[in-house]
């Protein structure tokens, strides 16, 4: 055989490996696309849409500065609400002050500066999406790391999850709140199941803090609305978002449909003293997490 013939034979060995390679490639990102998508399961029932209306009392927002608790004060000031924000001293407030909107300082894990931040203000509502930062974990990683390493181990009574909320729903309850909406996750109680298994071992600790928050606000009193969203796209609304009480439903969400959601829910009666996941059927797939 010529050189020239082994020189092409090698070639074409080399292309019909990497063609193969492509294809294994391919078919492992279609398989964990599809293992973490919401297709196996579909809600068939939702709260009825409402129109807003308007608390008429104070509002405080806890996790406001940035994400879902940011996309909810600026729709409620475009709405002329009487907003707060509660922020730590070490919180980066440039939106906020930009947006004009009031603070009050406290930490959420000191129960006394809480108490103090609501028994100085009169809120009659409060809005809390209060989790644990990216810079707030001992060690950062991105969304593949987290899927293959598993969630960062972090000292719980240093995590706002829990400590955090649990504060601010008992100062709430204490000065006489009327309405408390909170955030949570999908993986929560009822709804540990509709979270995609290859999801759970980035969110485990973090799911468990927030599911004693829940049953916390529960146990509380007051009026509330619980919103379980699945994972956060930076992307527009896709108009579609609903909720339902169908623990089973995932899928991602645009962090602001999650927000006009949060708010909707805010003047609908029917929406009091339940518990729902956020669903949206365009955005069933992992990729469109990444997607405008």
């Amino acid at each position: 055989m010529s050189s020239t013939k082994k020189y092409m034979n090698i070639i074409s060995i080399i292309l019909r490996s990497l063609c193969y390679l492509i294809i294994v490639l391919v078919v492992i990102v279609s398989s964990y696309i599809i293992l973490n998508s919401g297709i196996y399961h579909t809600p068939t029932t939702f709260l009825m849409s409402s129109n807003y209306v308007s608390p008429s009392n104070k509002i405080l927002i806890v996790g406001g500065t940035r994400g879902v608790g940011l996309e909810i004060i600026k729709k409620l000031l475009d709405r002329g609400e009487d907003v707060t924000a509660m922020v730590r001293s070490t919180s980066n407030v440039e939106k906020l002050t930009q947006l004009g909107v009031k603070q009050v300082v406290a930490d959420a894990l000191i129960k006394e500066q809480v108490q103090a931040i609501f028994s100085q203000n009169n809120f009659d509502t409060v809005i809390s999406t209060l989790g644990t930062s990216a810079k707030d974990l001992p060690e950062r990683q991105n969304f593949i790391q987290a899927r293959i390493k598993g969630e960062v181990k972090m000292d719980p009574n240093k995590r706002p999850d829990f400590i955090g909320n649990r504060n601010i729903i008992d100062s709430a309850k204490t000065t006489g709140a009327n309405r408390f909406i909170f955030i949570t996750v999908i993986g929560t109680g009822q709804s540990h199941d509709a979270l995609p298994p290859l999801s759970r071992r980035g969110h485990k600790d973090v799911i468990s803090l927030k599911e004693k928050a829940e049953n916390h606000l529960r146990a509380s009193g007051l009026s509330y609305t619980i919103i379980r969203p699945g994972g956060f796209s930076n992307g527009q609304s896709s108009g579609k978002a609903k909720l339902t009480e169908d623990h089973l439903a995932f899928s991602y969400i645009a962090r602001i449909d999650v927000a006009n959601l949060a708010i909707e829910a805010l003047g609908n009666d029917e929406s009091i003293d339940k518990t729902f996941n956020a669903y949206d059927k365009d955005m069933l797939y992992l990729h469109r997490m990444f997607m405008d």
